[in-house]
């Protein structure tokens, strides 16, 4: 298994170029073909703009803003993409982004987005935040943070790990990533004390598959989980965590779980995710 088409989501936002970035270092890494899907619609609007027909105007003038810088982002992925020596290919649409991305995800290995900040509901309305798409598709997703981070990616993994279906199909898309990694970290955060941690097993698990990792357990508690997954990554210097993506569908709205939107709003590293 390795992940041949990798779908880079791009938008006329600030961390389009860090996601280009992260497509070529992991394009290059798996010999992978890049399908860079860029969105002309805005993905979020100053919360200070009311009203329907003061929304709809903003949204056309960004969206027309986005089409005119379309050639000069499409620029940047060749400098990069073609830099690399990948094969790669542009494609333009409106609409929204998680259903657009979606569309697409079922023919890539792997997809990449950012975080949006969608704490910062005092700023922006966020419409349908890209990172909830490891709830919707099949494919492990990657998500940067919304500042920088270090590159390549993945080069020290720590896995997030918890006997569940989300964390153990997390595990197992992330093989390619594991194998590439320099180091592989197994974190449990126990609830109560165990015999035999959880991560052992999960450890043994990934040698019969040629990777090696260590096991480390935290006794913080189910109710400090997310802090103790980012406090033991910081520790350990990963950069980057793997763990299943935690969900529930409320009508046709998918709303993260509390421990996965914890540590997306608090990473510093990128994720990759699965739900």
């Amino acid at each position: 298994m390795t992940y041949r088409t990798i779908l880079l989501h791009l938008a006329n936002d600030a961390s389009h170029v860090a996601r280009i970035e992260a497509a070529t270092d992991l394009g290059a890494r798996f010999q992978a073909h890049v399908v860079a899907l860029y969105i002309a619609t805005p993905v979020s609007m100053p919360a200070e703009i009311e009203g329907r027909g003061a929304s709809a105007a903003f949204i056309a003038e960004a969206t027309a803003i986005a089409h005119e810088k379309t050639e000069e982002i499409r620029q940047k992925c060749a400098e990069r993409l073609d830099g690399a020596k990948l094969s790669w290919e542009w494609k333009v649409a409106e609409g929204d982004h998680l259903d657009l991305l979606a569309e697409q995800a079922p023919y890539a290995d792997l997809a990449i987005v950012s975080h949006s900040k969608a704490e910062l509901v005092e700023d922006r309305i966020v419409f349908h935040v890209p990172e909830h798409l490891p709830l919707v598709v099949g494919c492990p997703v990657v998500v940067l943070p919304a500042e920088g981070f270090e590159r390549p990616v993945g080069r020290h993994v720590m896995i997030a790990w918890k006997p569940c279906t989300e964390a153990a199909r997390a595990v197992n898309l992330a093989l390619p990533l594991l194998h590439d990694a320099g180091q592989v970290t197994v974190l449990s955060v126990l609830a109560e004390p165990q015999t035999e941690p959880p991560g052992d097993r999960l450890a043994a698990h990934l040698t019969r598959h040629g990777i090696k990792a260590r096991v480390l357990t935290d006794a913080s508690g189910a109710q400090y989980v997310g802090e103790a997954v980012l406090a033991r990554s910081r520790e350990i210097g990963a950069d980057a965590i793997v763990m299943g993506a935690y969900g529930h569908s409320r009508l046709r709205e998918m709303v993260l779980g509390g421990v996965t939107r914890h540590v997306l709003m608090n990473a510093k590293v990128p994720m990759l995710l699965a739900h």
